[in-house]
């Protein structure tokens, strides 16, 4: 693969999304938007959906309907702006190798803010007498090409398995964003 015809994006693509949210009838008032903002953050932030995982601190509303009344509560179709992390199949990941074990490789994607989207596993049974895997170690960067994604819904991570395509020695600790490389056609 040409290194000139690959583009490098953060592991979040901004996403709108569309969720019910009930408030009690006491929190509805003057700080409505806010309330619902504060529901919508504890409900959805740092956990994985059917769409993938969300960033936290990244939803913001965009609208939100008039409400219908369910007993005490209050319900809310709520249209929002996120942060979403969902890899797919043959997207190259860059992570930190944090284990190295006789399974494999364990290794993390931690964003600027700390949070851990991606939890990523490369099978030694992958890359039998590859020098490659021999030679990455605890704290190394590697790239690697997703394979397949785990994950349920309120999951903290999304787990991802892979092969290893390039490394690089952990004694320059990079503050670089997480990447995802896409080779263009």
């Amino acid at each position: 693969m040409n290194q000139d015809k690959q583009k490098i994006f953060g592991v979040y693509t901004p996403s709108m999304l569309t969720m019910k949210i009930g408030l009690h009838i006491t929190q509805v008032g003057s700080t409505l938007k806010k309330n619902l903002e504060e529901a919508l953050s504890s409900k959805v932030e740092g956990k994985c959906n059917a769409e993938g995982y969300i960033k936290p601190g990244s939803c913001t509303i965009m609208s939100y309907s008039s409400g219908s009344v369910n007993g005490d509560f209050i319900e809310f179709q709520v249209v929002f702006e996120c942060y979403i992390c969902y890899p797919v199949e043959g997207m190259n990941i860059e992570c930190k190798v944090k284990t190295i074990t006789k399974a494999g490789i364990h290794g993390e994607v931690v964003d600027r803010e700390n949070n851990m989207p991606l939890t990523v596993f490369v099978a030694r049974d992958h890359h039998y007498n590859d020098k490659i895997f021999g030679n990455v170690k605890e704290g190394d960067n590697i790239v690697t090409s997703t394979i397949g994604v785990r994950f349920e819904l309120n999951d903290p991570f999304i787990c991802v398995i892979a092969k290893l395509i390039d490394y690089q020695t952990g004694n320059e600790d990079r503050k670089l964003k997480p990447r995802i490389n896409l080779a263009e056609d």
